[in-house]
């Protein structure tokens, strides 16, 4: 495996990675994997404990899945999505239609969550214009929002560090809208309206009355800035700002690619407000956390508007919409989550990952805020005596090498850790993984 990184070393140019970094922290070649555990050739086993940036909702190869996958690349691998159909692609958005709160009638497949975004900020724009509504033109979106990397989606998307480089060729400036900080966020608070009151959300709503004229769409995260260091605004704000644009015509658009299938610890996250956005989109968990897909859930009626002469067509296409093997992929995690009671279950890991969260806070001083939604946990960290630690800057790093040496993948959000395993993570992989977090902590912040 050796070779393998050093040829690697040699040809490609990872994700979210400064090149000089690989020096530091090589690559890690995996040849395997299963459940919460991912396998190096030499034997060694690695904790993933963010379900490999948020996908894995099963754990890794799970049989159900993987024998969908087989079964249906042995039948049909591909075939065109614009005048053709299949049976995944009926069988998944009619589990998706059924699954979701009621008034939903269609689903748009796309390939990746950026694409999801920029999907729905279309459809958005193209109605209001063909509804004559010529004004709205412009998108809300909230401060230290993230929606993906792609142009359109980095344009609606509200945290500098990935949007700041790029500001001057993004094609344009949405109106952000401040939001709560619930920094000690427990997840009991899902069930009450929390943020409702805050005086981000009554300046976010006075916001969107004062500029509704213009407006297509709030695009927004349900509950968790997730890319935003898991900073967490609460069910009441959520439920307060999605009424409020719907009542002002405003579309809303949910960004639930991180946080649906069972995350927050419902299948949707907009559940906990009892809302139901215009556009909802999916990605990441779709496939179980296999294959690139995503989806946009579209309200029932929505598509009346691109009914009429062939100029009010949505010309919207993905060379690999709607690809067979990843549509049964998708079918096949929906079923899982159904037969197994996935998110009937939930309860009960939450409440595990509760009790080793606030252990971690009370063992390490260094902990200055933790957080749970659902099965997503978080933990803001800062040197006791307020040095700068480390001398170079580098704290997400740091945490993250420290973490990799005792097994654990973490990929710390600079100051936050994180946990977002797979939905199945047992007691002891809990255990361990409470036990190296506190390690790190006091090793890097003391």
């Amino acid at each position: 495996m050796d070779d393998l990184v050093a040829r690697d070393g040699r040809v490609l140019w990872h994700p979210a990675t400064h090149l000089d970094d690989l020096a530091r922290l090589p690559v890690s070649a995996i040849v395997s994997a299963q459940g919460v555990w991912l396998h190096e050739a030499g034997g060694r086993r690695i904790l993933d404990a963010i379900g490999s940036w948020w996908t894995s909702i099963h754990g890794h190869g799970h049989p159900r899945i993987v024998a969908a996958i087989q079964e249906q690349a042995a039948r049909l691998d591909h075939v065109m999505f614009a005048g053709f159909t299949h049976a995944p692609a009926v069988e998944l958005a009619e589990a998706l239609v059924r699954a979701a709160p009621m008034g939903y009638g269609r689903v748009f497949f796309a390939d990746c969550g950026s694409a999801a975004v920029e999907v729905a900020l279309k459809l958005s724009f193209q109605s209001h214009q063909q509804r004559g509504d010529t004004r709205r033109t412009r998108f809300a979106s909230l401060i230290n929002g993230y929606h993906g990397e792609t142009l359109g989606a980095l344009a609606v998307s509200g945290t500098d560090a990935y949007r700041g480089t790029f500001a001057s060729i993004l094609p344009s400036e949405p109106l952000y809208l401040p939001t709560p900080i619930l920094p000690d966020h427990e997840p009991h608070e899902l069930r009450t309206d929390a943020g409702a009151e805050a005086p981000q959300t009554e300046a976010a709503v006075a916001a969107l009355r004062a500029h509704a004229p213009e407006l297509a769409a709030l695009v927004i995260e349900p509950l968790v800035q997730c890319a935003g260091r898991m900073r967490m605004t609460g069910v009441g704000f959520y439920r307060r700002l999605v009424e409020e644009a719907q009542a002002l015509g405003i579309h809303v658009i949910a960004d639930e690619i991180a946080v649906a299938f069972g995350r927050t610890g419902r299948l949707l996250a907009s559940e906990h407000a009892g809302v139901r956005p215009d556009l909802l989109c999916l990605s990441k968990g779709l496939s179980g956390g296999v294959l690139p897909l995503a989806a946009v859930l579209v309200r029932a009626g929505f598509e009346d508007d691109f009914r009429g002469a062939p100029a009010r067509s949505f010309l919207h296409s993905h060379t690999f919409t709607a690809n067979p093997i990843a549509c049964a992929a998708g079918r096949a995690s929906l079923a899982v989550l159904e037969d197994e009671a996935v998110i009937e279950r939930l309860p009960a890991r939450i409440e595990a990952m509760a009790q080793r969260r606030q252990a971690v806070a009370r063992r390490c001083a260094a902990v200055r805020h933790h957080r749970q939604a659902g099965m997503i946990a978080a933990f803001e960290v800062a040197p006791r005596d307020g040095r700068s630690v480390p001398t170079d800057g580098r704290l997400g790093l740091a945490l993250r090498e420290a973490a990799m040496r005792r097994d654990v993948l973490l990929r710390p959000l600079h100051d936050t850790i994180y946990w977002m395993p797979a939905l199945c993570i047992d007691d002891a992989a809990l255990d361990r993984l409470a036990e190296v977090t506190a390690e790190v902590i006091e090793e890097v912040l003391g």
